[in-house]
């Protein structure tokens, strides 16, 4: 199998980091921030946005192919996934800036970065809605004093420290994605961090934007016109992102696999870690197979999501053995292994429930000319 670390031997060092953090970050999130402070984690933070507005890049991680970066992902994700989603960044907003947005668009989307990490969000999820992104009430209007967002965003990872952000919202007959500046606003702009169980690092916040105004010039893509330029934008978002869930998947199952290979277990236990094992070696391939597909120009919408269904169940799969494998002296006494025993629930409400990806996972592509799409 693939070592990341032979090409970033620092991994280590930034693994160790990651470790500190996670066994403080549930009741002393600020002091598990102070453990980021270290340029390369920062660098690998901002991996994806580009040069010309990234500022902590490093000369090690300035030119991360989309297979080394979701390798990163998993060995950092062994020591702590829920850890890795405190570090700021762009995530998921990166792809669909760059994609819709003009260049004076991201380059007042990235400003935020110019003097110090910054977190942005990515607000698609609603109550009484979900992710169904046709059905979504939160809504951009206009009338003579200028453009308006009313409605409320739920589970939006890494918003309340976030400097700029992305908002999914209906706009007449189509949507769009408007660029959002949460510093210094508040009334129009309530943030409240939700209680979760597991992956608390994701900091999930409920946005309720009330006559919220914005410019027109950060609504992307205004000057096109169809209902598919934000869906269109949001399936490619979504579709690049869920990889790296299902590696933040895989990761937390090595983590887990080695903590109980360290305790002396019956005969039954060993043999069904020895399955696990590979099962998990089965899905990294895979994993490594998908960056391939995409490194080449291949839609890969069911693979992706067979691929993020695979890697969750598996995580879900081995924590839930903890309990009945470890003594009950193991169980009590270690705090962090029960902690990454939560988190390991909780990538199935990332990117997309099981219900979605089962659906996804039989979608077959029609052929439209040379262009082959997924069949709705």
């Amino acid at each position: 199998m693939a070592d990341i670390t032979r090409y970033y031997p620092q991994l280590n060092e930034l693994q160790a980091l990651l470790t500190t953090a996670g066994k403080i970050s549930e009741y002393k999130p600020d002091q598990a921030l102070a453990c980021f402070d270290h340029p390369e984690l920062m660098s690998i933070a901002c991996i994806g946005i580009p040069s010309r507005f990234n500022p902590w890049e490093t000369a090690t991680f300035s030119d991360v192919d989309y297979s080394h970066h979701l390798q990163i992902i998993e060995y950092l994700s062994r020591a702590d996934a829920s850890a890795m989603m405190m570090l700021p960044g762009a995530s998921l907003s990166t792809r669909a800036i760059l994609t819709l947005g003009t260049e004076q668009q991201q380059a007042r989307f990235f400003a935020c970065f110019e003097h110090s990490p910054a977190w942005t969000f990515f607000a698609v999820t609603e109550p009484g809605f979900g992710s169904d992104a046709t059905a979504i009430a939160c809504e951009l209007t206009q009338n003579s004093q200028g453009w308006w967002l009313n409605g409320q965003k739920m589970l939006v990872g890494g918003a309340m420290r976030a400097s700029a952000g992305l908002v999914f919202a209906r706009y007449e007959q189509t949507h769009r994605l408007v660029m959002v500046f949460p510093e210094g606003r508040t009334g129009p702009l309530q943030r409240e961090l939700l209680d979760t169980f597991g992956l608390a690092g994701a900091a999930l916040t409920r946005l309720t934007m009330t006559n919220l105004s914005v410019k027109e010039d950060d609504i992307l893509g205004h000057e096109r016109r169809g209902l598919q330029q934000g869906l269109n934008a949001l399936s490619k978002v979504f579709e690049r992102h869920r990889p790296m869930v299902a590696a933040m998947a895989l990761g937390t199952t090595y983590g887990l696999l080695k903590a109980l290979e360290t305790r002396p277990l019956p005969a039954t236990a060993q043999h069904w870690i020895a399955c696990q094992w590979r099962k998990y070696h089965v899905l990294f391939q895979q994993m490594l197979a998908l960056a391939e597909g995409y490194r080449t120009g291949q839609q890969q919408y069911a693979s992706t999501s067979r691929l993020k269904l695979s890697a969750t169940r598996l995580a879900e799969e081995t924590a839930s053995h903890l309990p009945h494998w470890l003594a009950t002296e193991d169980w009590l006494e270690e705090t962090f292994l029960r902690k990454r025993y939560r988190d390991s629930f909780a990538f199935e409400y990332m990117e997309g429930t099981s219900n979605i990806h089962l659906l996804n996972s039989f979608r077959t592509p029609e052929i439209q000319g040379d262009q082959r799409h997924a069949v709705p």
